[in-house]
């Protein structure tokens, strides 16, 4: 359980949603830069307290007591994640800085080992899903994400057109499965 006793709750479903990704056709239901504030935060909570998605975002929390259940949220988002989330409301509110702010008084971003851990995660659980696909609705996943994903070279159209970045695997599903490839 993750302590959040004395902390504003509005401050932390902001932090969480921060913290977490879109998940599954989430993308769908994205809001837009900047939409999800604190103030917008401190609305929902007057209507609601349990969220399994936010604009998309995977959180599967209850924020209705003094401490929530991370299992689900760490389940998508990365062990340690629903905490690292509340330790960055707790520092900002307490004023310390030093767990999330740096020398210079700005927020710290992940470290590259967590952002790569982070990156390799929903890499295998994005080709989980892809493999209990069938693979003609597979191949057509992949051709949309092909479509939507942004990069310089890689994205929307021209991705496309490029064999962009998730070309499906050939004679779907083989024993190259996603733990052989990044696990």
């Amino acid at each position: 359980m993750v302590d959040i006793k004395g902390l504003d709750k509005a401050r932390v479903l902001k932090a969480l949603y921060d913290h977490s990704h879109v998940q599954g056709l989430g993308f769908m239901h994205a809001a837009e830069e900047g939409a999800v504030t604190v103030e917008s935060c401190a609305k929902l909570l007057e209507k609601y307290t349990q969220y399994d998605y936010l604009h998309g975002r995977v959180l599967k929390v209850d924020l209705s007591g003094d401490e929530f259940d991370e299992r689900l949220y760490d389940r998508d988002c990365g062990e340690g994640a629903a905490q690292r989330a509340v330790d960055s409301v707790r520092a900002e509110q307490e004023g310390s800085g030093d767990a999330a702010k740096g020398a210079d008084g700005e927020k710290k971003e992940l470290s590259m080992e967590e952002k790569a851990e982070l990156s390799r995660v929903t890499i295998i659980k994005i080709l989980e899903i892809l493999e209990e696909l069938p693979p003609d609705v597979g191949a057509t996943t992949c051709t949309i994400l092909k479509t939507m994903l942004p990069g310089q070279s890689m994205g929307g159209l021209v991705g496309l057109m490029m064999g962009g970045p998730f070309a499906p695997p050939m004679g779907w599903p083989t024993g190259t499965g996603p733990r052989g490839r990044f696990g």
